[in-house]
């Protein structure tokens, strides 16, 4: 068994607290299980810390025991995993190749325990409950501040944490209910994630003032012949949807800049370096900076939705911030 100055601090308060000990010692027993359960956490931690610590000194200052301790906290794990998580060599201890990898995943699931506890300082400290959204870049800085403005109404100084990021990442952080909702274009069915309509927008053709085409009111795909257009990354979503656009019909334009975002697209035409084919959601941002926009002619849409973690429990607050976003998105004016 380990040492007393390698169990938890106050394990003994923990032990009163949750099991009482009644006559058949049952109480007892399912300390004793608690007990052993908090050992191994005690062996994961003293692995986190010396692999952050790069030093079993710098980890026993860390946990607050003894160098001797952080040693045999590490055998033991060692022992139970069946495998070598450091090598000791000139007595320094150089991670394995299976270390770093198991410190991948002991990373991940602290970040989710730090979440947890920090979740409970909130509450035991009576702190608001937030909310964290997942959004397009583009919507963050056109959509997304109008939708807090409303929210902010009904619900002033509640925490919101904006996670602005491309469609497969929301996806991953809706799936992982890292999340409480994300705006997105529209994707395939997810296990795991639920989706409702949120609005739908048409194409534009974002060019400088001075190009030929600003004399027309409305772009067709045969007007983009031998021009230079900001390309797209191969993406699966925005990519598939953007380039098809022209290749459907036949059109093959220059792509000497390409890429994934609908700023960085804006702000190339900004800077003559070519047209492209857009979202309309930040055409009146990029007026100001010389850009002009018309009409690109197409039967396609940009889809967009509310998604949300489907096994997760939608509180007051997700339903309120749903309602303004619906609000804001059934009025919107683009303004191009």
């Amino acid at each position: 068994g380990l040492s007393e100055s390698t169990l938890i601090p106050k394990q003994h308060i923990i032990n009163r607290l949750y099991f009482k000990p009644d006559a058949s010692g049952n109480g007892r027993r399912l300390a004793h299980h608690l007990g052993n359960t908090m050992v191994r956490f005690r062996q994961i931690e003293a692995f986190r810390c010396l692999m952050v610590a790069g030093t079993s000194v710098g980890a026993a200052r860390k946990m607050h025991v003894t160098q001797p301790a952080i040693s045999r906290l590490i055998a033991d794990l060692e022992s139970d995993l069946g495998f070598r998580l450091f090598n000791r060599t000139k007595g320094r201890l150089e991670p394995t190749t299976a270390g770093v990898r198991y410190y991948k995943a002991v990373e991940e699931n602290f970040l989710g325990l730090e979440r947890l506890m920090q979740v409970a300082g909130d509450i035991r400290n009576e702190e608001p409950e937030g909310l964290t959204i997942a959004c397009l870049p583009v919507l963050s800085t056109t959509l997304l501040p109008l939708v807090l403005r409303r929210f902010y109404k009904y619900h002033p100084g509640v925490p919101v944490s904006i996670d602005s990021c491309n469609v497969p990442e929301m996806l991953v952080r809706l799936q992982d209910l890292k999340v409480d909702m994300a705006l997105s274009l529209a994707f395939p069915p997810l296990a795991g994630i639920a989706v409702e309509p949120m609005m739908e927008a048409g194409f534009l053709c974002a060019m400088p003032a001075q190009h030929r085409l600003a004399q027309k009111e409305i772009v067709l795909p045969a007007d983009l012949e031998g021009e230079d257009v900001i390309g797209w990354l191969s993406r699966p979503l925005p990519y598939a949807m953007g380039k098809s656009l022209l290749d459907d019909v036949g059109v093959f334009p220059r792509y000497n800049i390409k890429t994934h975002t609908s700023h960085t697209r804006y702000a190339m035409v900004a800077n003559g370096l070519g047209i492209a084919i857009v979202e309309p959601f930040a055409a009146k941002l990029w007026s100001a900076h010389g850009v002009v926009t018309r009409p690109f002619k197409s039967d396609r849409k940009h889809q967009y939705v509310l998604a949300y973690p489907s096994s997760g429990v939608r509180s007051a607050l997700t339903h309120d911030f749903q309602e303004a976003v619906m609000h804001v998105a059934k009025d919107y004016d683009f303004g191009a």
